[in-house]
């Protein structure tokens, strides 16, 4: 019998699976305290193909991190993508980014333990500045449109955008944060305030009206 190729489409759902299941261990009892045996338990593999895989729970780790976001990145264009209209789009994109699903993973990753494995700040600022393109994106898309305001600097907006968002992130890493924003009234009222400052005016036409 040949050996499964390292691209097969089996090999790589049962790498995707493993991750899974790193993802849950990690997320339920730290970078410390999970052990590669727990991993395979719960992928439901042995313990010698986690390694054959990733080498290491630190390589493991860093797996995780990576497809982690690389999974958030892909539910950012998903929404973006369906959404009907640009704000439409930035209420969709508030939504993904502080879902509170992500927390028990993102407090692992970003624990005292699992710092000098995985790099997060070299990960995230590369996922930061993604989606910061993305957000200038959708500007331009809604200046085009005519539903946000023709004078709006695409470039230095979705960088102040961004910062809100880091900002209003920090609820999913601080179990008791000094402000919490993680309610949906929260959600609703910040989409609400960003529309209404990025909206175009009513066209002068229609103010001559009254």
């Amino acid at each position: 019998m040949k050996p499964e190729s390292q691209h097969s489409p089996r090999v790589e759902q049962r790498r995707l699976r493993i991750l899974g299941a790193a993802a849950q261990c990690f997320a339920k009892s730290g970078f410390a305290r999970t052990r590669i045996d727990d991993v395979a338990a719960s992928a439901g593999v042995s313990r010698a193909l986690v390694y054959n895989h990733f080498g290491s729970k630190e390589e493991l780790a860093r797996c995780v991190c990576e497809h982690m976001l690389d999974e958030w990145t892909s539910a950012v264009d998903r929404a973006l993508d369906d959404a009907g209209s640009a704000s439409d789009a930035l209420a969709a994109w508030l939504r993904v980014n502080l879902t509170e699903e992500r927390r028990p993973l993102l407090t692992a990753l970003v624990a005292p333990d699992a710092a000098p494995v995985v790099d997060w700040d070299v990960a995230a600022e590369r996922a930061m500045e993604e989606w910061r393109a993305k957000l200038e994106a959708l500007l331009r898309r809604g200046i085009a449109s005519g539903e946000f305001r023709s004078d709006l600097d695409p470039r230095a907006t979705s960088e102040v955008l961004r910062a809100m968002q880091v900002g209003m992130m920090q609820h999913l890493l601080d179990d008791k944060p000094y402000l919490d924003v993680s309610g949906e009234h929260h959600l609703r009222a910040a989409t609400e305030l960003l529309v209404a400052g990025l909206r175009a005016p009513r066209s002068a036409a229609a103010g001559g009206t009254r």
